[in-house]
C-alpha cells in the first residue's frame, strides 16, 4: 500500500468498523513499515539524548548494515566475533552494529525515508564510520554527498590494500577536483558477510562515513570481513 495514495478518512472509518483483533491485524499487514520507521526514528532520538546527556564514550567503530534483515547487530555472532578478534576494549569505547536500516537512493533520492534522515545524522554528526548495501545501491549513495572520497589523503592505507575493489559513481557536474568517476566504497561482495553470515545473497559493498574519525577501525573491519587480518 503506497502512503501517498491513501485516502485516510476511508481507512479510520473502515478501522473501526471491524472487531479489535482483525482491526490490529489490518493495521500491522498493511502500515508495520511506517510503523517500524517511526519507533526506529523516537528510539533514535532517545539514544542519541541519552548519549549527550550520559556523556556516553566514543566508539571505536561505528557500522550501518542498510537493507538486511539478517541478524548482525551489537550483540549478534558477527559483532561478537569481530571485538573478539580485534581485541577492543570495550569498557573504554563500544562497538556499534545496525541493521536496523532500509532505504535505497536509488528511488528519489531517498527523500522522505525516515531510514535516510537517520542516515543523515550519523553521518553529518560523524558518529557513521561505515555503511553496507548492495554495490549499485552504495554507488548511488555516494551522489548524498556523505561518503568520504576514499582518494582522500586519509584513505591512503585503504586505497593501498583495496584500490582494485574500489567502487565509483560519476559526478554530474565534474569540476578541477573530481574530473572523472569518484570512488566511494569498497566491494566485499566475496566477504564473509555474504559466505558466512548471509548479510545480502549476492553483491555488498562497503562506503565511509564521509565525517569519520575511526578509519583505521574501518581499515580493520575491512580486513577480518575479508580475511586480511
Amino acid at each position: 500500500m503506497n502512503p501517498n495514495k491513501i485516502n485516510w478518512s476511508e481507512e479510520k472509518e473502515k478501522i473501526k468498523s471491524m472487531p479489535k483483533r482483525e482491526a490490529l491485524s489490518y493495521i500491522w499487514m498493511y502500515f508495520k513499515i511506517p510503523i517500524i520507521a517511526i519507533v526506529f526514528v523516537l528510539a533514535f532520538g532517545t539514544f542519541l539524548i541519552i548519549r549527550i546527556a550520559t556523556n556516553i564514550p566514543d566508539n571505536w567503530l561505528m557500522v550501518n548494515f542498510s537493507n538486511t534483515y539478517a541478524d548482525v547487530g551489537t550483540g549478534s555472532k558477527l559483532w561478537e566475533d569481530f571485538t573478539k578478534a580485534e581485541g577492543y576494549d570495550l569498557t573504554k569505547k563500544k562497538v556499534e552494529f545496525n541493521a536496523s536500516s532500509y532505504f535505497d537512493y536509488t528511488k528519489n533520492q531517498a527523500r522522505g525515508n525516515a531510514y535516510y534522515n537517520a542516515f543523515i545524522t550519523l553521518a553529518d554528526t560523524g558518529e557513521l564510520d561505515a555503511i553496507t548495501m548492495e554495490r549499485e545501491s552504495l554507488a548511488a549513495l555516494g551522489r548524498s554527498g556523505r561518503l568520504m572520497d576514499l582518494n582522500d589523503e586519509r584513505c591512503a592505507s585503504i586505497k593501498k590494500k583495496y584500490a582494485d575493489r574500489f567502487v565509483y559513481y560519476e559526478p554530474e557536474e565534474p569540476d578541477e577536483d573530481h574530473p572523472g568517476p569518484i570512488p566511494v566504497g569498497i566491494d566485499i561482495s566475496d566477504s564473509i558477510l555474504i559466505s558466512e553470515y548471509h548479510v545480502y545473497s549476492e553483491s555488498c559493498a562497503l562506503g565511509v562515513g564521509a565525517q569519520s574519525k575511526n578509519l583505521k577501525e574501518v581499515e580493520d573491519f575491512l580486513d577480518y570481513v575479508l580475511g586480511e587480518g
